[in-house]
């Protein structure tokens, strides 16, 4: 297993961190804890020592069911990270008592790394009216928590303005190949490697579309090594990067857990040839879209509630990573906001809008004949 030293602190973690949100489920939204068991053991048994989890995932149940696996190992032979969600917490008092039913859930004396959760421009206003810093520290002063950081859901000037407003032990950033411009992107990146704080990378598979997408653009990949899964290129070019000290993977499937022990146990950087067949792909996946929509909005409001540059994204999204699972997601969020296709009547008020001239409602009626699956 590879393993990152977090520059001058006491801590060595595994490159391979394990993010336990991705548990399957069952009818019941129970998570399959005989199955979810072993792939934390397999894990464990073959190095990775960060476990992450947080209060929402899997509606609430996670964190106790984390606690209670991660029983059976000595408690200081791993590392164990979870957040504090303030949107999920609706009160001051219930941040407050936050900490102590958290502990008891994951049946520890102490958590090792506690991030305040998503954070975005929103909840900076929060942050200073309850105090959240003072609170968190106290809590560190105690030692209920040993070190302090935040995750990230936002744009780059928002980051800028969170980095440089306490100082951090740690963040977490949304970061791989296709998302160096999206959210703090890799200028984020770069500003926590000045200042010297760990980064621990979540979506490194990009929610797992870069584990499998377009076949024509993937063969680059399988070309160049056809022993390497379409996941280990993703996951080598986040950890090629030297300030990332842990990479979260949300593995429920011990066909996951396996191929990204075996790309972790002898891991090796990108080298400059990799590294540009990353950027083609990188490419070539961009220049692959159904609809030349640009999201520039102008063809908003639809009179009728459909959420055109919405609906053209998923279009798009799909034919780069023929994602059903993701594609059925998003399209759900829409669905329930009486914003998808199936609301346009083709009143084609939308048509003398579009500076980029798609025609709109042929276009939405396309998608819906070439992706039935989302009306299943």
């Amino acid at each position: 297993m590879e393993y990152r030293k977090w520059y001058d602190k006491k801590i060595t973690t595994s490159l391979l961190g394990y993010g336990a949100m991705r548990f399957t489920t069952d009818k019941d939204g129970n998570i399959e804890k005989e199955k979810a068991d072993e792939l934390i053991k397999k894990a464990y048994d073959r190095g990775v020592n960060y476990f992450d989890t947080a209060m929402p995932y899997t509606d609430g149940k996670n964190e106790a069911f984390l606690g209670e696996s991660l029983k059976r190992f000595p408690r200081d032979s791993f590392y164990l990270a979870t957040k504090l969600s303030l949107g999920y917490l609706k009160t001051k008092e219930e941040v407050l008592n936050a900490i102590d039913l958290q502990l008891k859930s994951l049946q520890t004396d102490y958590i090792d790394f506690y991030l305040l959760h998503a954070l975005n421009k929103d909840k900076i206003d929060i942050i200073k009216e309850w105090k959240i810093l003072d609170i968190v520290k106290q809590w560190q002063e105690e030692g209920k928590i040993r070190y302090i950081g935040f995750s990230f859901h936002d744009d780059y000037k928002t980051f800028k303005q969170i980095l440089d407003m306490y100082s951090w032990d740690f963040c977490q950033i949304q970061l791989n190949y296709m998302d160096t411009e999206i959210q703090q992107g890799i200028r984020g990146y770069f500003d926590c490697e000045e200042k010297k704080i760990p980064i621990v990378v979540m979506e490194p598979i990009k929610g797992g579309k870069l584990s499998n997408f377009n076949e024509e653009v993937s063969k680059i990949f399988t070309d160049y090594n056809k022993g390497a899964s379409l996941s280990s290129w993703a996951l080598r070019y986040v950890g090629s990067l030297g300030g990332v000290k842990t990479i979260l993977s949300g593995m429920n499937e011990m066909e996951q857990v396996e191929d990204n022990l075996k790309t972790f146990s002898n891991f090796v950087p990108l080298n400059p040839e990799e590294h540009t067949l990353v950027m083609k792909v990188k490419k070539a996946l961009k220049n692959i879209i159904e609809v030349d929509c640009t999201k520039c909005g102008y063809c908003m409001p639809c009179p009728h509630g459909v959420d055109i540059p919405g609906n053209f994204s998923i279009f798009n999204d799909y034919a780069m990573y023929k994602n059903e699972g993701s594609a059925k997601w998003v399209f759900s969020n829409l669905v329930k906001n009486n914003a998808d296709f199936n609301q346009c009547i083709y009143c084609q008020e939308c048509l003398p809008k579009c500076p980029q001239m798609i025609n709109i409602p042929e276009e939405l009626k396309r998608m819906q004949e070439e992706l039935k699956f989302l009306n299943e």
